[in-house]
């Protein structure tokens, strides 16, 4: 059995070969989340009461339609957080100022009339 160098501060010294194996490593990619996600809150536990019918379209895919349904929801609040704030301003925009397709067609039949 081979003596330990112990150090001063009682630790030991790493075998050179260590170090040169530690210094020609290349980082490996890891499945832990990004900081980002880690700052997120954590999930609540709810009762929802949904259709048979909806219940049973997340749950035949297998374990994890807690997940799908969280998908789910966390992309409707996405898009109705971005519809609810205008582009430019990024106030919420007035119902009034919201034209229907069928207003926006007419005023396209309009203009193409006026440059004849």
């Amino acid at each position: 059995m081979k003596k330990r160098i112990v150090s001063d501060d009682r630790y030991t010294d790493a075998p050179p070969e260590i170090a040169e194996a530690l210094a020609a490593s290349e980082p490996v990619e890891d499945d832990f989340p990004s900081p980002e996600e880690l700052a997120r809150e954590l999930s609540r536990t709810i009762t929802i009461r949904l259709d048979p019918e909806v219940d049973e379209w997340f749950r035949r895919p297998g374990p994890g339609y807690q997940t799908r349904i969280n998908a789910v929801l966390r992309y409707y609040v996405r898009t109705q957080k971005a519809k609810a704030k205008h582009p430019v301003t990024g106030r919420a925009e007035s119902k009034a100022g919201k034209r229907s397709s069928n207003g926006r067609k007419a005023a396209a039949k309009r203009k193409q009339a006026a440059k004849r």
